[in-house]
């Protein structure tokens, strides 16, 4: 028995093969699923103790070759190769297996232990098929589970297996059937293997896939020959190789070496999968009559994404005023208990009123989360990726670009950015980079519901909302097209593939989960950063005292005199000629400033602003009833504000993110923050100054 007590377990497959939903029923773990691809960007990890020992689970990003063309493909390739783990846990799509398999005919290569997992076995037998696991484990000379992972069959079969595998090398020496290359293409890959056994540096990689990767005509292999000694005589048998099999079979070694493969895959499936004869009326095809529609599809969308605003604002409204309700409350009693002065004033104004000002809205950010999340499992958002295509290739942009779009508007920008290691050209990656800061993500969703709420009646609330969301889609489309037309970046987009995945019904435990995990990264930056940044902001807009000859009788003066005197204020009328020509004063431009920290702050810094003076007032309203009777406020002014919270800068930690995912371009990173920022401004006074001749909203 193997006295190593720690197990290093690789999850791999093709996207939205169910994956992360295996992950998180072997490990317990909550990692967000989605019923789309591109959920796993980055590679995740998990501890499981079992049998006595530590299996650290790794969930590798969906792929669909280890081409390596796209990051998460260099991801899952530089892992394998580099760390060599102990098990590969290989699932698969059942109802979409002979695809599925081809990335199997590549990782068999590496020659790492396999457990291969057919997941969706249920939906295989919607479609009136059935699978041999033991034909199939025969073929493969791996062993083969049949699961369904949103239910949890078959876990702990596989957990046995995984140790078994470990304790015993069982199946880890069995001779396995791969794919036959032919004699043309054996012949040419062994002239190959002979000349990589001379290189010290290309020895270390097994020699018979290593050889193939090179007829492949692999980026990332032939980066290799150049740090071999022999790397001039390899590349030149390199090319004598492909041009021979070019003109054996007719066509280019690559395109031969994936047929071979697929060739492989279908014969597999072919042996393996039985028809059972009960075919079950097929939904998904059904409900994709309409849904993929070239006439419907848009509207469709369209209408999905209304409702989504509307079950967030109807339901969230209640517990939002719930909320604040406490906070107000909880406020008074803590200024009960602490006599006034300075600390009062901190904990008061500066911690609950910044921080609570935040988490008021915190129910609005869950009923979104949620709403989101019903989409997304039940199978709808890869068809609206699908839908967006034809219009997004129009503006420069790449279908699957849609996809960190979303994630931006899920939840967080950074997300979103680094989503678009998923696309396959630097150009498509900066492009769809810039346009994440653009979307209406979880940070700016408050602000716009406090904003849109100050100033319009309830049954336009909803309406006003999906036209900022709208309008966040038409700057984003329409920056795609300027980015697109220059002279950087204009080059052909590439073509856009993405995987259907059948409808299902989520389940209220994966709903919820994901909707928790979402809003937890807004509760856990409410708790750290927003506090920080409340009490720096409280600090700002506190001292220095006002002058005590100064006529502090009216709290309501008090407070304007206390602002003007503060850093704040001082630093608001420097700024204030900057902003007063798109409707805001200096209060207003330094909750913006603040707001690079993290957009949130936005929000705790308007909180902090009004509530100066405040605790011994009596002054009961609301942050949103303030703003409401603000003179300084109208709805032309509030929309201007949100127009330029849209476009601005991303926050800090998204713009340190960016920077690293271009490369540590600092051309890129000016265009973002300094770019934005006019482009922002620029966007705010044309409506303003429009609004204000017309005399709209004033």
């Amino acid at each position: 028995m193997n006295t190593d007590k720690n197990i290093m377990v690789v999850l791999a497959g093709n996207p939205n093969s169910g994956k992360s939903t295996i992950f998180n029923s072997l490990t317990g773990s909550n990692q967000p699923v989605g019923n789309y691809p591109g959920i796993t960007v980055e590679k995740k990890e998990s501890l499981k103790k079992y049998k006595g020992y530590n299996i650290n689970f790794i969930d590798l990003p969906g792929t669909y070759s280890l081409s390596a063309y796209s990051g998460d493909e260099v991801v899952t390739r530089d892992f394998l190769l580099k760390k060599k783990p102990d098990v590969v846990v290989y699932v698969i799509d059942s109802a979409n297996m002979e695809r599925n398999l081809y990335l199997f005919t590549q990782i068999v290569e590496l020659d790492i232990p396999i457990i291969m997992v057919l997941n969706m076995v249920d939906i295989l037998k919607s479609h009136g098929k059935t699978v041999d696991r033991k034909v199939m484990s025969d073929i493969l000379g791996v062993p083969v589970f049949a699961t369904v992972a949103i239910k949890g069959i078959r876990i702990v079969d596989i957990l046995d297996c995984i140790v078994s595998i470990f304790e015993n090398g069982e199946f880890k020496n069995q001779i396995r059937v791969k794919v036959d290359y032919g004699e043309d293409i054996k012949g040419e890959a062994e002239k190959l293997e002979k000349l990589i056994s001379k290189d010290s540096v290309l020895s270390k990689f097994p020699k018979s896939r290593l050889a193939i990767k090179f007829l492949d005509n692999d980026p990332l292999a032939l980066k290799l020959v150049c740090k071999a000694g022999n790397g001039t005589e390899i590349l030149e048998q390199i090319e004598k190789s492909r041009n021979h099999i070019k003109e054996h079979f007719g066509r280019k070694a690559e395109i031969e070496i994936a047929g071979r493969r697929y060739a492989f895959a279908n014969a597999v499936v072919k042996m393996v999968v039985k028809k059972t004869g009960h075919k079950k009326i097929d939904m998904t095809e059904i409900i994709d009559s309409f849904t993929l529609n070239r006439y419907l599809g848009i509207p469709i969308f369209v209408a999905v994404m209304y409702i989504i605003f509307k079950f967030t604002f109807t339901f969230s409204e209640p517990a939002v005023k719930l909320f604040d309700l406490f906070f107000r409350w909880f406020g008074g009693v803590v200024a009960g208990i602490i006599p006034y002065g300075p600390v009062q004033s901190l904990i008061v104004d500066g911690i609950i009123g910044g921080v609570g000002g935040l988490l008021g809205f915190f129910p609005l950010v869950l009923f979104m989360f949620f709403a989101i999340a019903f989409f997304e499992d039940s199978g709808y958002m890869a068809r609206a990726t699908f839908v967006m295509d034809k219009i997004m290739n129009r503006f420069g942009l790449h279908g699957k670009s849609f996809l960190p779009l979303m994630l931006s508007t899920n939840g967080c920008a950074v997300p979103g950015i680094l989503a678009t290691r998923t696309l396959d050209s630097k150009r498509d990656r900066i492009i769809t980079m810039f346009l994440v800061s653009f979307m209406i993500c979880g940070a700016k969703l408050p602000i716009f519901a406090l904003i849109i709420g100050a100033f319009f009646a309830a049954k336009y609330q909803v309406a006003i909302m999906f036209f900022m969301y709208f309008l966040s889609i038409v700057i984003a489309l329409g920056t795609a097209k300027l980015l697109s037309a220059t002279i950087l970046l204009r080059v052909e987009s590439a073509h856009f593939i993405i995987e259907l995945p059948p409808y299902h019904l989520p389940t209220v435990k994966g709903l919820f989960l994901k909707m928790w995990e979402r809003s937890w990264l807004y509760m856990r930056k409410a708790g750290t950063v927003v506090v920080l940044i409340s009490i720096l902001i409280w600090a700002v807009f506190t001292y220095p005292k006002a002058p005590l000859n100064e006529n502090l009788t009216e709290v309501e003066k008090s407070a304007a005199i206390q602002l003007r005197y503060s850093i704040a204020g001082r630093v608001g009328k420097i700024l204030e000629p900057l902003f007063k020509p798109i409707g805001m004063d200096g209060s207003r431009a330094v909750a913006l400033i603040a707001g690079f920290a993290a957009k949130e702050v936005i929000l705790s810094t308007l909180s902090a602003i009004y509530s100066i003076g405040e605790v011994n007032s009596g002054d009961t309203r609301t942050l949103r009833e303030k703003i409401a009777t603000d003179d300084d406020w109208s709805p032309l002014k509030g929309i201007a504000f949100l127009i330029f919270c849209l476009i601005y800068t991303p926050c800090v930690v998204s713009v340190v993110v960016f920077f690293k995912e271009t490369g540590s371009s600092y051309k890129w990173l000016a265009l973002l923050v300094i770019g934005n920022t006019v482009f922002a401004w620029i966007v705010s006074f044309i409506v303003f100054q429009l609004g204000t001749l017309l005399n709209i909203g004033v």
